[in-house]
């Protein structure tokens, strides 16, 4: 019997890396926490690829600070915030959320209105001629055509990357309400469309 002993016990240690049948086998796992923490990441990691499958990024992050971008704007972290975390500067931050879709209520937040903006935006593709027309330095027009394009990227595909992100995150819903904006505001910029349309 003791013979028998001894040969379960060598086995244990050789399976299991020691002799203390107690340790705890959880060490190391993870908790349900960090297990969910990590799922997320995999899943925005996901999308990120599928979106630049979809619409290849110009910006050069990787994907790990993209996925960390999605994450803290969720969270409610400015740009300002996005930039030091991840160790760029907020104009990469701004493009690299432009391309992610993800939006800002001081994105459109414009010297005069945004729908006249987008109009002149459409007119022409000169941004210095858009910038004669509307009082404002080309700079300036360059950063709002960037805000139109993405939105009108976003609004093509039925905004469905938000919706993923949303699912993906807990508590995404949070930022909901400024989303719903966004959604609202391309609904009354298509609907604008139309009408320009029909008037010509």
């Amino acid at each position: 019997m003791d013979e028998k002993t001894d040969e379960l016990r060598e086995l244990f240690e050789e399976v299991a890396g020691t002799d203390t049948v107690t340790e705890s086998q959880q060490e190391g796992r993870g908790t349900l926490s960090e297990i969910d923490e990590e799922r997320v990441d995999r899943r925005l990691r996901e999308i990120v690829e599928q979106m630049r499958e979809a619409f290849p990024f110009e910006t050069e992050l990787s994907d790990d600070q993209r996925v960390r971008l999605v994450r803290g704007f969720y969270g409610g972290e400015s740009d300002a915030d996005l930039a030091a975390a991840i160790d760029v500067d907020a104009e990469m931050v701004i493009a690299a959320r432009l391309e992610l879709h993800l939006f800002r209520e001081s994105d459109t937040d414009t010297p005069v209105p945004w729908d006249e903006v987008r109009r002149h935006l459409r007119e022409s593709e000169d941004d210095e001629e858009v910038a004669a027309a509307l009082d404002l330095d080309p700079e300036t027009v360059e950063q709002y055509r960037a805000v139109a394009d993405a939105r009108d990227e976003a609004r093509n595909v039925s905004h469905r990357f938000r919706s993923a992100y949303r699912d993906a995150i807990p508590d995404a819903d949070l930022a909901e309400p400024l989303l719903d904006d966004v959604t609202e505001d391309g609904l009354e910029e298509a609907a604008a469309d139309i009408e320009t349309d029909v008037s010509f």
